[in-house]
């Protein structure tokens, strides 16, 4: 009988720990800054158009197109934490990039903004790293000044 006892309070103990340890993780989770910093999540080529998933790390954002600024110059400058690109073969001439604020809104496919960035003539021999200035940015397919 002793020995039933104690083996209830010692599996009621670990419980006990159990729940604690799942509780604070949660609250962890839920109280983790987040870095501010976009990053790509996904990519895909269709022969020169670079198809991108970026998540920017914010859950409030003031200016879609600084914001889409700022992803644009990551892209040129292959700095993305999660993504690096191979431009040593062959550079994009056009963007397509979904944006999504939170990890969480990308796995409640949550969009928050779409941009191109596109030749601003048909037909031109130009790419996003050698030729930036023949190019025009969109967010929500308004151009961007």
């Amino acid at each position: 009988m002793k020995k039933q006892r104690t083996k209830g309070i010692v599996l009621v103990v670990v419980c006990f720990i159990c729940v604690m340890c799942i509780c604070s993780g949660f609250h962890k989770a839920q109280s983790e800054e987040l870095s501010e910093i976009p990053d790509a999540v996904n990519s895909t080529r269709f022969n020169t158009t670079e198809h991108l998933t970026v998540v920017a790390n914010q859950e409030e954002i003031a200016d879609k197109e600084e914001l889409a600024k700022q992803i644009i110059k990551m892209c040129r400058e292959n700095s993305f934490q999660s993504i690096k690109f191979s431009y040593d073969m062959v550079c994009p001439t056009e963007l397509q990039i979904s944006v999504y604020k939170t990890e969480k809104d990308l796995n409640d496919n949550k969009q928050f903004c779409e941009i191109a960035y596109l030749l601003d003539e048909e037909n031109g021999e130009y790419d996003i790293i050698h030729n930036p200035e023949k190019f025009i940015l969109y967010v929500d397919g308004e151009k961007v000044e």
